[in-house]
């Protein structure tokens, strides 16, 4: 048979059918902060703020991109071949599925119904044969679903009637491989198959053991819900933070599950909703930290999650949360598009290095995998988007809060004036440093300082070296030749190598109002070379002034560093030196270090170039007068008008 019209026949939006207790704010962690945004009297909008003027449809063209980049690599049986990798990767074809699919039905692209259909006939094949490209079966069904809504009313009935007996044919324990309910690949397929279930496509003898699969998963899960609404999975970080929470907001909205744990999900995922608006930065960033940070999924999953949320809190008649989850969402696509290459396709991670080079990669980071991730997560974020919410400036643009997620997530998060500061005080040494880790400001589109330099982990294609870079103090005690600092110092595990570590971190908030926050943490570190840290910070619209000083042990040889972006893979980094001040000009944004006391330092580049995420940094440093504790420096942040180093974001811009 003939397909139907596609404009006739895309798939209705599904409205949520669960609605969260108004009192979500006042029962929050951190509900003195939210309560400053979404009181009786909300704050005024900062001086300048303006709308970002987007509309759903704005998700279509990132979308669209990907899809006719990689509509190129797809063989003759559907799968998509990674270009680099040569071969199939992880959930690249079923999540090519639900882009091309959304393209067909909402993007006026009838010439991608028979690759979209090709692809979803490969992974359904793939998943009932147990051929799944990596083993990733758990990733495929969620978005397997979304694309078989749009797909089947499209195909010939023979198709389709094959396709609707391979999908109730799966038994989730002998498709999946984590069926324990322990992690975040868990929430991944129990969320599709609970689409699966509403959708009809469960077998009647499953039905009843099927269900036993889900509630059994999720009874597992609820110690990973935190009160934050933040997930924990392994080593906290926020990106599988995130990750399994945008999965759940999809059910969720899409009224799909409706089981005993239903009240404690919801009430999990908006306090979670609440937390994100605190993390997400001005420049429409999630917060990093942790495995697979600075990854372009991450701002998708922010775009699902916030859509959800914006749509959850209208229906509250709560136009001023729904509008900051609105604005947010449409930030982390702003994000995204700075990424975008001239191909379509995006840079996967943050830098603008050459894909083959693989540079800020994890080990399971592919080209072809999380380019198609992150768009088919902008296709749930386009069906979830309601048109008819403003928006309204998220937390971070108003500023006048310290966020504390010390406990577990060692995070510190604060913003006033629209600049927001990072800090981690405990990382893991493998994907971070301890330390301060990112100062971003409202309108500057590319901080040159988004990340420091993790100790024990190269970002590199070629050279290993791994040097850990972190804002503040060095210093070299009495016998030693070694520079020492905050950044070797790691989150407290058991390691019969008696490592650096950071014993404790302690907190201590001064004010916080819209123009100014002032806090200090300081640092107990213990084992090799470790000497006691504190730091204070003030953020205001100039930026963010610290002061740093030993709080015990006899004064030694002391500098001051800071790690500087020297490229961002497309372009060298421009830097110039005047004194104690140093300028660094990116494409996107302009910083300034100036040291500020003691007077008269002369900071220099030094050392080799260090591979980060974002590029390489190299160590500015600024050798401190012998007897000094104490010091302070500050950092200013200012757009950069040119253009940013992809073509597609400069022309849409």
């Amino acid at each position: 048979m003939n397909p139907p019209a596609l404009a006739q026949n895309a798939p209705r939006e599904r409205s949520m059918t669960n609605a969260v207790s108004g009192d979500a704010v006042s029962r929050h962690p951190a509900a003195p902060i939210l309560r400053r945004f979404f009181g009786s009297t909300p704050p005024a909008p900062p001086a300048g703020w303006e709308r970002t003027g987007l509309i759903k449809a704005d998700y279509l063209p990132l979308i669209a991109g990907n899809v006719d980049f990689f509509k190129r690599y797809q063989n003759a049986e559907g799968a998509i071949i990674d270009p680099y990798e040569k071969k199939e990767r992880q959930y690249s074809t079923p999540a090519f599925a639900q882009a091309a699919a959304t393209m067909a039905a909402y993007g006026n692209r009838g010439d991608l119904l028979e690759p979209a259909t090709r692809a979803f006939s490969f992974s359904l094949d793939a998943l009932v044969n147990k051929t799944t490209a990596d083993g990733h079966a758990d990733f495929y069904i969620p978005m397997m679903m979304h694309a078989h809504r749009i797909l089947a009313p499209r195909v010939s009935s023979q198709l389709r009637e094959k396709w609707a007996g391979q999908l109730r044919a799966l038994v989730p324990q002998k498709t999946y491989r984590d069926t324990g309910g322990r992690g975040n690949w868990n929430i991944v397929n129990v969320t599709g198959d609970m689409l699966r279930r509403k959708d009809g496509l469960i077998a009647p003898e499953q039905a009843e053991a099927q269900m036993a699969y889900i509630e059994q998963s999720l009874e597992r899960q609820k110690p990973a819900f935190s009160p934050l609404g933040l997930y924990l999975d392994h080593g906290f970080p926020l990106a599988y933070d995130a990750f399994p929470r945008l999965w759940m907001e999809d059910m969720t909205a899409d009224g799909a599950y409706t089981g005993k744990f239903q009240r404690e999900i919801l009430d999990f995922l908006t306090a979670g909703g609440l937390s994100s608006l605190l993390l997400i930065s001005p420049s429409g960033e999630w917060a990093s930290g942790g495995r697979s940070a600075h990854h372009q999924w991450n701002e998708a999953e922010i775009a699902v999650i916030c859509e959800v949320n914006a749509q959850r809190w209208q229906q509250m008649g709560r136009p001023d949360i729904a509008g900051a989850f609105k604005r947010a969402a449409h930030l982390a696509i702003v994000s995204m598009r700075r990424w975008q290459r001239p191909s379509g396709e995006m840079w996967i991670v943050k830098n603008y290095v050459d894909p083959g080079s693989r540079h800020g990669y994890e080990g399971y980071s592919f080209h072809s995998q999380y380019n198609l991730l992150a768009v088919a997560m902008l296709c749930i974020a386009y069906e979830r988007a309601d048109d008819s919410i403003a928006e309204r400036p998220i937390p971070s643009e108003i500023g006048g809060y310290v966020f504390d997620l010390r406990e577990p997530f060692h995070k510190v998060v604060a913003a006033a004036a629209g600049t927001y500061v990072l800090i981690d005080t405990a990382a893991e040494l493998t994907y971070d440093a301890s330390g301060l880790m990112r100062i971003h400001k409202a309108g500057v589109a590319l901080s040159p300082f988004s990340s420091n330099s993790a100790p024990l982990r190269y970002q590199g294609p070629s050279n290993p070296l791994k040097l850990g870079l972190t804002p503040g103090l060095m210093w070299k005690n009495e016998g030693s030749d070694k520079w020492s600092s905050l950044a070797d110092a790691r989150f407290p595990a058991p390691n019969p190598n008696n490592p650096a570590i950071v014993k404790s971190s302690d907190l201590s908030i001064q004010t916080e109002t819209p123009a100014q926050v002032t806090f200090s943490v300081k640092y107990n570190l213990s084992g090799p070379n470790m000497r006691p840290i504190e730091e204070k910070y003030t953020v205001n619209a100039l930026g963010v002034d610290v002061t740093t000083r030993f709080t015990d042990g006899a004064a030694v040889p002391s500098r001051l560093l800071f790690p500087t972006l020297v490229s961002d893979g497309a372009n060298e980094t421009e830097i110039a030196i005047n004194g104690s001040r140093v300028t660094i000009n990116r494409r996107g944004g302009t910083l300034v270090w100036e040291a500020l006391s003691p007077t008269g330092l002369t900071p220099r580049l030094e050392g080799p170039r260090v591979a980060t995420r974002n590029g390489w940094m190299q160590a500015l440093v600024a050798d401190l007068p012998p007897g000094t504790r104490e010091a302070r420096w500050r950092v200013s942040l200012e757009p950069d008008a040119r253009p940013l180093p992809n073509a597609v974001y400069a022309a849409a811009r």
